[in-house]
């Protein structure tokens, strides 16, 4: 009986420190970063936990600023929690219209405060499967902030 209240107690360790490292990489999340360029375009929103930043124009330091509520933050963790933003730099996208200039060229950015995890350039409107749910959730942000 011993023995097995033991091993309960090391298996339940164990999760719970698994489950913490991940929490404390999600709970260190410092800012998400879309950005979305050609030659003459560009567009990139940035979004920490409580504000939010767009910027239209890559020469000016201009920007739209708008206040982010906790529960919009709290979504945008929710949906990066199901991403392994170690592998974040080897998703590949669908096409790659953006190296011949056919579609703006793309990235998403995690910073934590340690670390920065970025995507490889994807085609803007056509994200990566693993990462599509995110960039929608930011773009849709920032969409209806700007509307507001």
């Amino acid at each position: 009986m011993k023995m097995k209240i033991a091993a309960v107690v090391l298996l339940s360790l164990f999760m719970f420190k698994a489950c913490s490292k991940r929490d404390e990489l999600i709970m260190d999340i410092t800012e998400i970063r879309y950005t979305a360029a050609t030659r003459g375009y560009y567009y990139q929103v940035q979004v920490s936990p409580m504000v939010m930043q767009i910027r239209m124009d890559r020469n000016t330091p201009d920007e739209l600023t708008y206040r982010v509520d906790a529960e919009n933050w709290d979504a945008l963790l929710a949906l990066i929690e199901a991403i392994d933003l170690k592998k974040l730099e080897s998703i590949q996208g669908s096409t790659e219209l953006q190296a011949v200039d056919r579609s703006a060229y793309a990235t998403l950015r995690v910073f934590t405060r340690e670390k920065q995890f970025q995507s490889t350039p994807f085609d803007h409107g056509n994200p990566p499967e693993e990462i599509r749910q995110l960039v929608g959730a930011v773009l849709e942000l920032a969409e209806n902030s700007a509307n507001e």
